[in-house]
């Protein structure tokens, strides 16, 4: 639910359905197949190295983007050239591999402001300096260029621009042999056995409340001008038959403030709801994830099942550089469809990457399970076992923008009321609503 933005005990079957699935998708491992292909022995040299560019951003349209951005392995941080006189063809970046390097490519992961004209250069002395590599069809999103040069310094050097503003780079990657390169994070290997890290089958008496060593709530007011306050837990009880409820109601709290609810013609919300989440509790990096829900009905009903970086609260990261994955999103306008999207810096909001998936009956006619397969190469989403979005990360590179999702995430369960993508409640909306979730789990 982006920031702007079904019978217990068949997980491991069907984890391994799509787990056959996603290999038979090319959704199996992720090292550097461009640095596999082309040289094996190199390396990555750039890694967490000192660089200087020609100026760099730091706004509110670019948070933090200085030069060292585009060297820290992190493809939801990048560099920009400053807004105030930086707006022009003529601009560079570059990095001090630490000592003399023979390099064979250099990967550049731009961001929609890229160069159409640039060289990358080497030089021993950051002085002179030796062009390796010209294009004047620089192509944007992810160029691998297989060119060989010496030195201990590279440096990139732009010549015309793609578009009115200057020039912005997610990440700046050159491999070779030699230099002084630091081993970056390591990726976890997907291939290890599935096992179940994180299970909530929710079992508790009626009317008890999350487990505190799983769940926390995470009440207040919303985004996306929705018309719901989230409660602490007065929304979020157990059934006493196995089942979360997050209810939905209509019932006004005095002394807040929400978009105006078209039923009353009141700016004081006239709604509540309840959301709960994991961080602090768990959160993880590949795996399986899954839920079995009954997701509620109506006009302005907008339940989810999600997940948000947990850099978001650990660093302080604003949305989307922190990377989010929806899993299961059902707004009531569309009752037969479900939607499963990504968000990160380059899309987000209304230009999320994602799908959709007509069921051919409403979605909450009965319990579905909703699941995610995740790995360092990409991401199959699945309803019932039928996929709803497949993410190959290297096309997802190479045509949309950068893959943000090597980091921690934590889980989210919320039902939202209004917003600026269902709408708001109408005459035919039926309070309470009730989102039931069997059961939630991670395998890993």
């Amino acid at each position: 639910m982006h920031v702007r933005k079904p019978r217990k005990y068949r997980s491991i079957m069907v984890a391994s359905a799509v787990a056959a699935l996603a290999a038979a998708l090319g959704l199996g491992t992720l090292t550097s197949p461009a640095t596999a292909a082309i040289d094996p022995d190199a390396v990555l040299l750039s890694y967490n190295k000192p660089a200087e560019a020609s100026t760099s951003q730091n706004d509110g349209n670019c948070w933090e983007c200085f030069p060292e951005r585009a060297f820290d392995y992190d493809p939801a941080s990048r560099w920009a050239t400053s807004e105030d006189g930086g707006w022009v063809d003529d601009g560079w970046i570059s990095v001090d591999l630490g000592a003399s390097a023979d390099i064979s490519h250099v990967v550049l992961q731009w961001d929609p402001a890229y160069a159409t004209a640039y060289e990358l250069q080497v030089s021993d002395d950051n002085q002179n300096w030796q062009t390796f590599y010209s294009t004047t069809a620089g192509s944007g999103f992810k160029e691998t260029i297989e060119a060989e040069g010496s030195g201990r310094y590279v440096r990139l050097v732009t010549s015309q621009r793609s578009s009115p503003y200057g020039y912005s780079l997610w990440e700046f990657q050159v491999y070779g042999t030699g230099g002084a390169p630091e081993a970056p994070p390591v990726t976890p290997d997907p291939q290890e056995p599935l096992e179940l890290v994180f299970s909530d089958e929710f079992d508790g008496p009626a009317n008890s409340t999350v487990d505190p060593s799983k769940w926390t709530s995470d009440p207040g007011t919303a985004q996306n001008n929705e018309l719901q306050v989230y409660t602490e837990d007065a929304n979020t009880r157990m059934d006493g038959e196995g089942n979360l409820v997050i209810e939905a109601r209509r019932e006004e709290t005095p002394g807040t403030t929400c978009p105006v609810d078209p039923l009353s013609g009141s700016t004081t919300c006239q709604y509540t709801s309840g959301r709960i989440n994991t961080y602090g509790k768990f959160d993880f990096t590949y795996g399986r994830v899954e839920a079995r829900i009954q997701v509620p009905e109506g006009q302005g009903i907008w339940p989810a099942f999600w997940m948000l970086g947990s850099s978001f609260y650990d660093d302080g990261r604003p949305w989307p550089y922190t990377g989010e994955i929806d899993i299961m999103e059902y707004v009531g306008l569309e009752p037969n469809a479900t939607h499963s999207t990504l968000h990160a810096p380059a899309y987000w909001g209304a230009g999320g990457y994602g799908n959709s998936l007509d069921l051919g009956e409403p979605v909450g006619a009965r319990f579905r399970v909703f699941a995610l397969d995740w790995d360092s190469q990409g991401m199959v989403f699945t309803v019932d076992d039928q996929v709803v979005h497949t993410v190959d990360r290297e096309e997802l590179e190479s045509t949309v923008g950068p893959w943000v999702f090597d980091n921690n995430q934590f889980l989210i369960l919320n039902t939202a009321v209004g917003g600026d993508w269902p709408g708001p409640p109408d005459g035919s909306t039926v309070f309470p609503q009730q989102m039931k979730v069997d059961y939630v789990r991670v395998y890993q």
